[in-house]
């Protein structure tokens, strides 16, 4: 007889056995040796560094990256810092922005990775610090030739313009929290997140390049995120979209560097990425809205920061009101306009007896004038005017009312583009107004040649609300002074007030008192531009006792002192009015020629709820028919609602009126309010808990497969694809709920799959019994055969069940449950009995009795 061919799974060196398992299963070894665990004839497997036995603590293999995919994570690496770079929006604006992010992402990228990669294949490993030194000349270099390109030489950095480039990078935090956003687009401004993107993205490359963790690399752009959201808080805009575009590059870094990107790149991304994007999305959408956080203010590092402010150093625009209307043909400025509206240089809200002055306080601003919180006029019109000044003294810059944003166009003539305070824009936040520079001593400075394009929303006042409105409390905006130096009464203060209440009687709410005022002024008094200027006490006496005829300068500071008399919040604005008449080029929508004629002074009342309405006491300049004309400067629409104000009679309860809780600074109190109704929130959070758990309920049996199939013993990937192959005929009507045999199991899998399928079940539920309670250690030959009869059932039941069906039951939760508990099964230490299933997964332990005893392995039923 032929001796028995030895079996072609046996290990080398292996003693023959007695084969009683199915034709693709090795035959039983030798038991190990008890000392060391290696089977007899066979070497022993080096272990990993750290790495203990199959049950200790360091269980596992350890992670690696190939080369590769450390590469490929640098995409979603860059894709991070964009967005962190991109935070910066509301620092500055995005036009000046995108050029820095252009070589302060990729430049520190490319050097770190070209070092690392030239030393990886010297086959030595790349240290870090000719990194770091590198980078550090690199920026340098990049920053003086991009950024200060005047303090290089050649292109190259100099010791001063390397100590230009440090005081400058120093500064620029206080810079910008001390500067109205977007903050001007300067090198000494641009150099703070230039320098922040450029550490993150060097810092960001070498974790890729040098770490195994996930997250690591994402660690550097979520830091320089927090740069903008610390800085930009006050600015336009909102960072949501960036933020959500943050986590959703982090998500594809996260699963290019796991695991299971090692297993299968294409499923692992077909998988995560839906879910990431659903998160992201709902995170973007929902996150702002969520309540308490909607109405809540953020916190503002400018409220700890001391803000230089400038207060204006040039003479009052009111006393140039004189000398422009006797010099009515000087060309002051030119503009373009897309509607008519009085043009507003300056705002004068303090007076000492002597002179109006103002108490703006200027801050620098890259051209956005922020919204004034509190009252709100109603319905708005955008006004955009393109201006040109010619021979416009001092520093203001005009523009309607208060405008939204100014852009500087050019600038030339005699100072050129590097003049004084040429890009210097200053605002005032609390009235609006703009200046460029911070003026002289002299007030004598002219913008010649100075270009810009504002843009305004210029309110239209709706005489229902103007009609009751009142006053705000308190003594703001009120105040005179009524003693001279010697601390007597000044009596021109009394003189002011009895003439203001014979002008107002019987007017019955504050709005009616001032047009009754400004009325009052238009009809007894003349306009004569060649009149005496000045706007002391002594000059508005003498004009309202004696002279009675004066200029805009007069009228409105009349007005101004009258109405405070009467309790009325009053101040004094100097700018241009815009005709009405038919003279070419001096109306319509054109471009159009300002000159010292068109110079006008009107005073303005505060009222709540709806802020600064201007009114217009100055007379128009009588016609050659004598007949009367409008008061300059006043809009049609104006005259019409003043007009049915006046005529329409006192009700007997009037209507209640927003209150504007605004102070000097113009800001309200934040409402504890805000944001959607909390019934709005029950349909999103409801959407989006259907599809996390849908999402789970796709991914958790994949992740069961994934820890069945991937376990490091041949044993337990074994005994895993016998817990799979048993989840699956669970859903061809297994019972999932009594205790089966592995015998049970494997017969009606014949019974309900047969063919090529099923034919192999009797003897790999044998060789489950005797891998789990027998001792015997199959080979990675039997664990791949396994494997691919499981793969075969899993074709079979994919055919034979409904595809709605077997969502049914990936949906249900027990199956969901039972799949989150699952893991890489572990064998038992000694044979108690056959194995039966309880259920899907589920072997269990029977005694001789065949009742079932306690298991020690992991997810298994007790």
């Amino acid at each position: 007889m032929r001796a028995a061919p030895t079996p072609r799974f046996a290990a080398p060196g292996a003693r023959p056995a007695a084969h009683d398992g199915p034709s693709w299963a090795p035959p039983r070894p030798a038991a190990p040796d008890p000392a060391t665990g290696a089977l007899p004839g066979v070497p022993r497997r080096p272990r990993p560094p750290g790495a203990e036995g199959p049950d200790g603590p360091g269980a596992g293999v350890r992670h690696r990256l190939s080369p590769a995919r450390r590469a490929w994570s640098l995409l979603p690496v860059a894709g991070m810092l964009v967005c962190a770079g991109l935070g910066f929006h509301r620092v500055f604006a995005v036009g000046a922005l995108m050029p820095v992010l252009a070589v302060a992402v990729p430049v520190p990228m490319v050097v770190a990775a070209g070092l690392y990669a030239g030393q990886r294949r010297k086959g030595r490993v790349a240290p870090l610090w000719p990194s770091l030194v590198l980078n550090v000349v690199v920026w340098l270099v990049v920053v003086c030739a991009t950024l200060f390109r005047g303090d290089a030489s050649a292109g190259l950095p100099t010791g001063e313009a390397g100590a230009t480039v440090w005081a400058a990078l120093l500064d620029s935090p206080h810079a910008v929290l001390t500067t109205i956003l977007p903050a001007p687009s300067g090198a000494d401004f641009l150099v703070l997140p230039h320098a922040v993107v450029w550490l993150a993205s060097l810092a960001a490359t070498e974790l890729a390049l040098r770490t195994r963790g996930p997250l690591l690399p994402a660690l550097p752009p979520v830091l320089a995120f927090g740069f903008p959201l610390v800085l930009g808080v006050a600015g336009p805009g909102s960072n949501t979209p960036v933020a959500a575009g943050l986590v959703a590059c982090a998500a594809v870094l996260v699963l290019l560097r796991s695991r299971a990107a090692g297993r299968g790149t294409v499923r692992m991304l077909s998988t995560g990425l839906p879910v990431v994007a659903v998160l992201a999305l709902a995170a973007a959408l929902l996150g702002p809205r969520l309540p308490g956080l909607s109405g809540r203010d953020p916190y503002d590092l400018r409220q700890e920061v001391r803000t230089p402010t400038v207060h204006p150093r040039s003479t009052s625009p009111l006393d140039q009101v004189a000398a422009w209307s006797q010099h009515p043909e000087s060309r002051l400025f030119t503009a373009r306009t897309t509607a008519d509206r009085n043009w507003r240089l300056a705002v004068l809200d303090r007076y000492d007896g002597v002179k109006w002055t103002s108490g703006a306080h200027l801050a620098r601003s890259g051209g956005r004038v922020p919204e004034r919180r509190g009252p709100d006029p109603g319905r708005r019109e955008r006004v955009e005017q393109r201006v040109t000044v010619q021979n416009l003294p001092g520093i203001w810059l005009p523009a309607a009312d208060r405008p939204s944003s100014v852009t500087l166009t050019g600038i030339s003539g005699e100072r050129g583009a590097h003049g004084a305070g040429a890009g210097r824009l200053a605002v005032d936040p609390d009235s609006g107004v703009v200046a460029v520079g911070e003026g002289g001593a002299t007030g004598t400075r002219s913008n010649r040649g100075l270009s810009y394009t504002a843009v305004s929303q210029a309110p239209v006042y709706d005489p229902e609300r103007l009609r009751y409105a009142a006053v705000p409390k308190g003594t703001g905006y009120k105040s005179l002074p009524r003693t001279d130096q010697a601390g007597e009464p000044v009596e021109a203060v009394e003189t002011f007030r009895r003439l203001a209440a014979t002008a107002t009687a019987g007017s019955s709410y504050p709005y009616q008192q001032a047009y009754k005022l400004a009325g009052w002024l238009h009809e007894h008094y003349g306009f004569d531009p060649k009149a005496l200027p000045g706007h002391a006490y002594r000059n508005l006496e003498f004009f309202l006792t004696t002279g009675k005829h004066g200029t805009s300068e007069q009228f409105a500071a009349s007005f101004a002192v009258m109405g405070r008399t009467l309790g009325l919040p009053t101040r004094v604005a100097v700018g241009f009015r815009a005709e009405r008449d038919e003279r070419p080029g001096a109306g319509g929508k054109g471009t159009r020629q300002v000159t010292g004629q068109d110079a006008l002074a009107w005073p303005e009342v505060r009222f709540e709820g709806v802020g600064w309405v201007p009114f217009y006491p100055t007379p128009g300049q009588a016609s050659e028919e004598g007949a009367s004309v409008p008061p300059a400067g006043q809009p049609e629409e104006r005259e019409e609602a003043d007009r049915d104000i006046a005529e329409r009679p006192r009700p007997s309860v009037p209507p209640q009126q927003p209150e504007d809780s605004g102070g000097k600074d113009g800001r309200a109190a934040p409402s504890g309010g805000g944001g959607l109704p909390v019934w709005a929130y029950v349909l999103p959070s409801v959407l989006l808990l259907v599809l996390a758990y849908g999402g789970y309920a796709v991914w958790a049996p994949y992740r069961a497969r994934r820890r069945r199939r991937g376990a490091r013993d041949p044993g337990q990937r074994v005994l895993g694809a016998w817990q799979q192959i048993v989840d699956r005929l669970t859903e061809i009507g297994l019972p999932a709920t009594s205790a089966h045999t592995a015998t049970e199991v494997a017969a009606f899998g014949l019974e309900r799959v047969g063919g090529r399928g099923s034919e192999q079940l009797p003897a790999l539920a044998r060789l489950v019994n005797e891998v789990d309670y027998g001792g015997r250690v199959p080979d990675e030959a039997a664990a791949d055969a396994a494997w691919r009869h499981c793969d075969a059932i899993e074709e079979v039941v994919t055919r034979t069940v409904p595809r709605r069906e077997r969502v049914k039951r990936a949906l249900r939760w027990g199956t969901v449950r039972r799949h989150s508990r699952a893991r890489a099964p572990v064998r038992a230490s000694r044979a108690e009995g056959p194995v039966r299933t309880g259920g899907p997964g589920t072997p269990v332990r029977t005694g001789g009795s065949g009742a079932p005893v306690r298991s020690d392995r992991p997810g298994v039923r007790r």
